[in-house]
């Protein structure tokens, strides 16, 4: 029984160092698992904190970038503002210029209708002047194939003048008269007493030789210095600018004492002027202007007239104010057309109008519809050309 028992304390004594042992074992083997998974969840701790790390690297990266982002989107919407306000300025600037293109093209079509309008009226004008020209050059040609024609009427005009004494004023030339004192105008020899008309040579301020002229010791108390006369056409007055200025033909009968002498008179004092006129039946008018002067070369020796009066119309035969001599070498018309070229001679013109005293002279019978001829307007209408012409002057207050 005791050794029963004692084998049995042994057993299980036994059992109890097995059951130890491998409780030790397990608790080793446990140990060594745990260590084991320790040190691998170490590793794996230490590989999320350099992936962690990566990853926060990364994400500073991806902040960093999105900042630059940030300020690079500010700096574009703000390039894009500027660039906006920039395209509603031209946007506005574009407007205005449409708006001032649109007023120009208005304009212009304006101009354009304007200028199509006065090139209508030019071509007619032109085309009335055309048929005028050749009503011109059929009147020359008939002048020129009449010599004969010519010479038989300035025949006649000298037997005329024989026994009328209307004409006396006009063509006879009168006696040379031996001035006794050195005078500047017709007006100043009246006053000294000379008392018939003729010729007289005068000494006009500012010019270089003493001019022989036609005085007239008659009409209206005589004192007229004629600076024009037309009789019998014996005297071209198809001259040019340097001509008309310095005068030309023969006191005794047709000649213009010239632009420049008349202007040294009437700047030196206040003249009046008369132009008489005298047709082919008879009939004698005249124009008086209470005052007259010529301005210099330099001003184009333009006319200024004042107080018309007479019988040579109701209305004056030259424009009053503002017109300038024309020939048909310099024209100063207030015409495209150069008046002087087509209406021939030289004259204050304006545009074409109303008189020419030195236009081509046409004798009788050919004297009508010649509207290049001696024309005044409203003594016998614009084609008709006078048989003889006067213009003189003398002071105002004589």
């Amino acid at each position: 029984m005791p050794s029963l028992l004692y084998v049995q304390m042994n057993v299980k004594s036994e059992m109890v160092r097995i059951q130890q042992n491998v409780a030790q074992n397990q608790t080793a083997t446990m140990l060594e698992i745990g260590t084991s998974l320790l040190n691998q969840m170490a590793e794996q701790s230490r590989k999320l904190t350099v992936v962690e790390a990566q990853i926060l690297n990364q994400t500073t990266r991806i902040e960093i970038q999105l900042l630059e982002n940030s300020l690079s989107t500010n700096k574009l919407e703000k390039q894009l503002l500027l660039q906006t306000t920039e395209i509603h300025k031209l946007q506005n600037m574009n407007n205005v210029l449409e708006t001032r293109v649109l007023e120009m093209e208005t304009k212009h079509q304006t101009e354009l209708e304007g200028i199509h309008t006065e090139k209508e009226k030019l071509q007619r004008l032109v085309s009335r002047q055309s048929h005028t020209i050749e009503d011109l050059e059929k009147s020359l040609h008939a002048a020129n194939s009449n010599t004969s024609l010519l010479q038989r009427q300035q025949l006649q005009l000298l037997e005329s003048v024989q026994t009328h004494s209307l004409l006396l004023l006009f063509v006879l030339p009168a006696p040379l008269v031996q001035e006794q004192q050195v005078s500047q105008d017709c007006a100043q020899n009246r006053r000294a007493g000379f008392n018939t008309s003729g010729i007289y040579t005068l000494h006009v301020a500012n010019m270089t030789e003493p001019r022989k002229v036609f005085c007239d010791m008659e009409t209206e108390r005589g004192g007229w210095t004629v600076i024009q006369r037309r009789t019998n056409g014996s005297v071209n007055f198809q001259r040019k600018w340097k001509e008309y200025k310095q005068g030309f033909g023969d006191p005794a009968g047709e000649y213009w004492l010239g632009n420049e002498a008349v202007h040294l008179l009437t700047s030196q004092a206040s003249y009046s002027l008369r132009v008489e006129l005298l047709d082919w039946e008879g009939n004698q008018a005249y124009a008086h202007y209470e005052t007259f002067q010529l301005g210099s070369e330099r001003h184009l020796y333009r006319i200024s007239l004042k107080g018309y009066s007479g019988t040579a119309g109701q209305q004056s035969g030259i424009v009053l104010q503002g017109i300038n001599f024309s020939t048909r070498d310099s024209d100063n018309d207030n015409c495209f057309c150069k008046c002087a070229q087509m209406l021939s001679g030289g004259w204050w013109f304006d545009a074409c109008g109303l008189s020419n005293l030195n236009g081509i002279y046409y004798p009788a019978k050919h004297n009508v519809r010649k509207l290049n001829g001696i024309r005044w307007h409203y003594f016998q209408g614009p084609s008709y050309s006078l048989k003889g012409t006067r213009m003189m002057i003398r002071p105002s207050d004589f």
